[in-house]
């Protein structure tokens, strides 16, 4: 069996493992705490260097240093996609909010890894027996630290998927902690979405290169506006692409055409079902396209 090395390449995240909060990715249970795939590494994690066995043995502090680095470029990336009007000033405070030792260690303490770390009696609960004791401060400084090497560990383990793993756990876990300012910018998105026009919306929410709207006239078949008795204009929606031709997704009745395509877009947003399809469709083709220029990039930086 081939041995696993402790010394795996670092990972870089990428825009498809760290993507925005969105109100959907809050929730009020805690995320499942992921497996560290190489188990010398999740030891090591978990292990004072005043408790490592052996000349050379691993201990959780060059973990923790690279953890550290990780979680703030991670929680970096989250914050500044979610909120994009943030000032720096403002994002630097919410990513305080993520990284801060009285964070982590609630974290800690939840998955139970202060009870599974090897650390000296004077980090326990009740200190050394008829010894020193850890003072707060530092004792929340230490779980801080082995949340951080404890997440170094299951990036550093999984080369291929260990970015995205901590990731999406992470998202779950920090979502908690900036709920009500996710929820705040979310709120402020759909008015501003609500002062955007249809046809923007539906531009935005389902098109791509390569993916075409139309806006066609259609019969009004004598169609007057029932206040002014004026003949109303009638504009169809049509979709080809994500595998439809000529697809109509809405209709609208107008006085004039613009407004009676802006109707017809209206209509297709209203249709959820069909939209959401569309739009998850949009997704993976830009995940795909960002991973296939991610990988072009690695080839190129290679040769």
């Amino acid at each position: 069996m081939a041995k696993r090395s402790l010394k795996p390449s670092l990972q870089i995240p990428s825009q498809v493992a760290v993507t925005k909060w969105t109100v959907a990715d809050l929730e009020k249970q805690y995320p499942p705490l992921p497996t560290v795939l190489n188990p010398a590494l999740e030891i090591a994690a978990l292990t004072h260097s005043g408790k490592a066995q052996g000349v050379g043995a691993l201990s959780y502090e060059r973990l923790e240093w690279i953890g550290d680095i990780y979680l703030e470029l991670i929680a970096s990336s989250f914050i500044y996609q979610t909120f994009p009007h943030l000032a720096p000033g403002k994002c630097s405070q919410y990513r305080e909010m993520l990284v801060r030792n009285a964070t982590l260690s609630e974290f800690s303490v939840h998955y139970g890894l202060d009870k599974r770390a090897n650390f000296p009696d004077e980090f326990g609960l009740g200190g050394r027996p008829g010894g020193t004791t850890a003072g707060h401060k530092q004792r929340l400084k230490v779980l801080g630290d082995i949340f951080e090497a404890y997440s170094g560990a299951i990036i550093l383990s999984d080369p291929q998927n260990g970015i995205q793993r901590c990731s999406e756990w992470l998202k779950v876990l920090w979502g908690k902690t900036l709920e009500q300012h996710i929820r705040a910018e979310d709120g402020q998105v759909r008015q501003t979405n609500q002062a955007i026009s249809p046809k923007t919306q539906l531009e935005v929410t389902i098109g791509v290169p390569g993916v075409k709207l139309e806006y066609r006239d259609m019969p009004s078949n004598g169609k007057k506006e029932r206040d002014t008795n004026l003949p109303l204009f009638t504009v169809g929606c049509y979709l080809t692409g994500w595998g439809e031709t000529d697809k109509q997704l809405g209709w609208g009745h107008a006085l004039s055409k613009k407004e009676a395509g802006q109707r017809a877009a209206q209509m297709a947003l209203e249709n959820k079902a069909l939209i959401k399809k569309y739009a998850e469709k949009r997704k993976s083709f830009l995940a795909a396209r960002a991973a296939h220029a991610a990988q072009a990039e690695r080839g190129a930086e290679g040769s």
